[in-house]
This record gives C-alpha cells, structure tokens and sequence, in this order.
C-alpha cells in the first residue's frame, strides 16, 4: 500500500497539474458501468480502512460525510446511478490523506505552516489518482477531485468557478464544511446546530458553497437530525460489490 501510495505522490509530482492529466483514464468509455468492480472495491475499503489505523477521526468523518452526501443528493433530485457515485464519493473525498505526513496528524493547532498547508491542500490531487488507478468512474473522481474548490473560485486545486464544479462535488463540500464544524477536532469544539447553520449560511452568502445546497442541508438537519459515528466501512461498500 504504502509502495502504491508513493508512486502515486510520484507521478503527480512529475505530472503537469491539469484537470485531464489527473482524472487520466477515468474518463468513462460509452457503455461503461457506474457501479464500482468488486476488485476496485476491495482496493477502497483497503484505502480507507489504512487511512483508519493512521487518523480514527477522518475514517469517522469520511462515513458521515457519506452518509450526508447521499441525504443531500437525495434532496437535490439526483437520482441513480449518480446518488451512488456521490455518495462513495463522500466516503472517498479525503482518501488521498493517506499520502501525507505524520506531521499533519499528529498537529494539534488550528494553523499549520505554508508548506503543510501545501501538503494537506495536495489531497484531493492524490485521492483522484489513486481512484483512478483503483479504476473508478469519472463522477467519483471529479467529485474528490473538486470537492474542495469554492463557487467564488477560492478553492483548490484548480480554483475553479460556480458552473465548473460539478454537482456531486458541490454536495460534499456542504457536507464536509457541516461535518467538520458539528464535530469535536483536537483545536476546535463542535458548534451548536444554530451556530452550524449561520456559519454555512455565511459561507453561500459569500458565494463559498452553492445556496441553494446549504438551504436543502438545513433543512434536512432540522427535519432528519444529524449523522453519528456509522458502522464500519465494509457495510457501506458491500452496496457496491
């Protein structure tokens, strides 16, 4: 794994930075399926449980993100194959953090220095090469791909704009961005619910997150209540074998 990890870090190094040369073969051929082969998801669920044994925290958090990701999606009328896609593409959306250096998780402090900054902001390049590999589809590779660019273009990696996102990484940005402040970090208290919902509300008045998806979240938290710590991984990609 760690073998396979390195080459990948590798490969994006030596690799021009562009949007084609990363998502690479996960274009999806005509015909193609959007279900995952039960040998890709079993390379997954190894990704994921070795990002558990290196940070029990975003293993937790990439399960409730998946979780609200399909909730939002649902909401948003998207319908499968694509609810699908979105979801595993919640679950996945930090899988390239298992690249990164012990440094970043053993951090206690709120801010990091420019070049770990650099490093944590190399994820999502990382998460969608090796989904590639893994032979993934188009959809979940945009999604962790873009999945921390901004509606006003102040994301990364690409710092891409409202209309370029695509949907499903527009989702579980919301979803990320609520997971993260409803939940207790080594430097941060989770927020109340109120709280949560003002923060987000602040973020697409800032043209951040898509309005319309923060106001489908709110109202779906209100009604549905939050996500706790789910079962292990292996349920939810036993869906897709």
């Amino acid at each position: 794994m760690w073998l396979f990890v390195s080459f990948l870090k590798n490969e994006m190094n030596t690799a021009d930075l562009k949007q084609d040369s990363v998502l690479g073969i996960a274009a999806e051929k005509q015909g193609a399926p959007s279900r995952l082969h039960s040998s890709s998801t079993q390379v997954l669920y190894t990704m994921t449980a070795a990002l558990g044994q290196r940070d029990t925290y975003t293993h937790a958090h990439a399960q409730r993100v998946a979780a609200y990701s399909r909730r939002l999606a649902q909401q948003a009328c998207v319908s499968s194959p694509d609810l699908d896609n979105v979801t595993l593409g919640g679950m996945l959306h930090d899988v390239g953090k298992i690249a990164l250096s012990d440094l970043i998780f053993s951090n206690k402090q709120a801010s990091l220095s420019k070049e770990l900054q650099g490093e944590v902001q190399s994820h999502p390049v990382i998460g969608a090469a090796m989904l590639r590999h893994a032979r993934c589809n188009k959809v979940i590779c945009q999604t962790v791909l873009y999945h921390h660019e901004r509606i006003d273009g102040s994301g990364y990696p690409f710092g891409l704009k409202d209309h370029e996102i695509p949907l499903g990484a527009k989702i579980v940005s919301v979803a990320d961005c609520f997971d993260a402040i409803t939940t207790d970090r080594p430097y941060q208290r989770r927020k109340t619910l109120y709280h949560a919902f003002r923060i987000l509300e602040e973020m697409a008045g800032r043209q951040c997150l898509d309005g319309n998806l923060v106001a489908l979240m709110v109202k779906d938290i209100q009604t549905n209540g939050i996500e706790h710590i789910l079962p292990a991984s292996d349920t939810l990609f036993a869906a897709f074998k």
